[in-house]
């Protein structure tokens, strides 16, 4: 009698579909993100060890009618990867499967953290072209929702993709790429895991190399009348903006030759920068003062001019300190001046408000044009601006109103919401915003028109069905 494995997945009885998921279905009952803001119950949840899990998975959710939804290592700051269904996490699809050091590619599997893939590079050295913020997040997780770093001439990270295979909701698997299946790659490519399941992604790389941060710090006005400069001062800028103090922190990074030098210093990075600002923003939940002492704590330790040299990703990745609500919009280059003064002149009217504690810095970053149909930076120069309320020791904080006062202001110069991160926005929206948001509907409809993919962010969002948006939010 044949085994399982060798049977095709519609002869196999629906109870032994559920056998051969056993060992691979967690005994967790929850899941939650890395900022503990969005929790959710999937009726399984199911961690694969190879490919064919993750085609039994799908035929199970086929039969029995449930949404699959694929996640990581769940680092989005909204309820992107949740769902009260059947959740397929990615842990164990991590494997590096080629590298090619002569045409500077790698081949990895989707569920490999960035982390990992860094390691995996320098072996051979070679390293990623641009990063965002952090490593922890998963290759798919990045590229599927178009994730960034800095530079007015380097793309967002899913502009690195070369090609892709996906397992789609019928359980073939695809070959995607800008010369095969082009238009499934350009949905996929920034298309929030709804098109299918990533299994392997070719990505371009370059040769290892050091990055030369030098920190300048400016006076806002100062930074506005110098923008243009200052952002096309290096290959990679970014600014940390505190308003309260009236102070813009910009970070310049270039490749370079020099030998590494890290920098930093226990005592005010981590004891000052890290515990006592801690410290201070949970007083500051009590009493207003101390948050502006910590702002201004805060200010005062990036106000010194310093420099730094270390490896590329070292020097891309910042500390993100402690969880946190978070969001972040992208908007046309050009409306970067205007739309600074317009927050500027926001955040000194939150600032005097007692009940208000915003906290910093304002993120500013860079990224420059490209083809992808949902990426934020679909045919033009972009500045991404990301504001964050900090849950100090865990400790809840006010963010709404704050955040919805700067939401409209981006709103108002054309912004696009990061994908990955908590908004309000909808199709009606989309349509208007991103040129080809009905041929990714269309995409969608032709590999997924039973919607095995498509949570409750997917029906939210996409398809306007009234789904809260705080569904997931934690009971307190």
């Amino acid at each position: 009698m044949s085994s399982p494995a060798n049977l095709d997945l519609h002869d196999i009885p629906l109870h032994k579909l559920y056998e051969i998921l056993l060992p691979v279905t967690t005994s967790k009952t929850a899941f939650a993100n890395w900022a503990k803001t969005f929790v959710c119950t999937p009726l399984a949840i199911f961690e694969p060890r190879n490919e064919y899990h993750c085609e039994v998975i799908l035929e199970l959710a086929r039969r029995e009618g449930k949404v699959v939804r694929v996640a990581g290592v769940g680092h989005s700051p909204s309820d992107l990867a949740c769902t009260n269904e059947f959740m397929l996490r990615t842990t164990y699809l991590n494997r590096v499967l080629m590298i090619d050091k002569e045409k500077r590619r790698v081949l990895a599997q989707g569920g490999i953290t960035l982390h990992h893939l860094h390691a995996a590079l320098a072996q051979h050295n070679l390293a990623m072209i641009n990063l965002g913020s952090i490593s922890d997040q998963t290759l798919a997780g990045i590229v599927t929702t178009a994730s960034h770093g800095t530079g007015i001439d380097y793309g967002v990270m899913s502009t690195q993709v070369i090609s892709m295979v996906i397992l789609l909701a019928d359980g073939s698997r695809v070959y995607c790429s800008r010369n095969e299946q082009p238009d499934l790659f350009l949905a996929t490519v920034c298309g929030l895991g709804s098109t299918g399941l990533i299994l392997s992604i070719e990505l371009e790389v370059e040769p290892s190399f050091h990055l030369k941060e030098v920190l300048e710090s400016r006076c806002f006005k100062d930074t506005l009348s110098n923008l243009k400069q200052l952002v096309h001062s290096a290959e990679h800028t970014r600014m940390f903006w505190f308003p309260a103090t009236d102070m813009v922190c910009v970070s310049m990074l270039n490749r370079t030759h020099e030998t590494k030098r890290p920098g930093g210093s226990w005592f005010y990075d981590s004891f000052m920068g890290f515990h006592i600002v801690q410290l201070l923003l949970f007083l500051g939940i009590y009493l207003h003062i101390f948050n502006t002492l910590a702002v201004f704590l805060a200010s005062w330790l990036v106000s010194a001019g310093s420099s730094r040299v270390d490896d590329s990703y070292r020097v891309f990745n910042v500390d993100c300190r402690y969880l946190q609500h978070t969001t972040e919009w992208a908007i046309p280059y050009e409306n970067t001046e205007p739309c600074l003064r317009e927050l500027d002149k926001y955040f000194h009217e939150i600032l005097v408000d007692p009940r208000e504690r915003p906290h910093f810095p304002i993120e500013i970053r860079f990224s420059a044009p490209d083809d992808i149909w949902l990426s934020p930076s679909h045919n033009q120069q972009t500045c991404w601006i990301g504001i964050v309320q900090y849950k100090p020791y865990g400790f809840n904080i006010p963010y709404k109103k704050l955040f919805e006062g700067f939401e409209n202001i981006l709103s108002k110069f054309e912004g696009r919401p990061h994908w990955a991160k908590a908004h309000k926005v909808g199709p009606e929206e989309f349509r208007d915003l991103y040129p080809h948001f009905e041929d990714f509907l269309q995409v969608l409809q032709t590999v997924d028109p039973k919607g095995l993919f498509r949570n409750e962010y997917m029906q939210r969002h996409f398809f306007g069905q009234p789904v809260d948006g705080r569904v997931f939010k934690p009971r307190k």
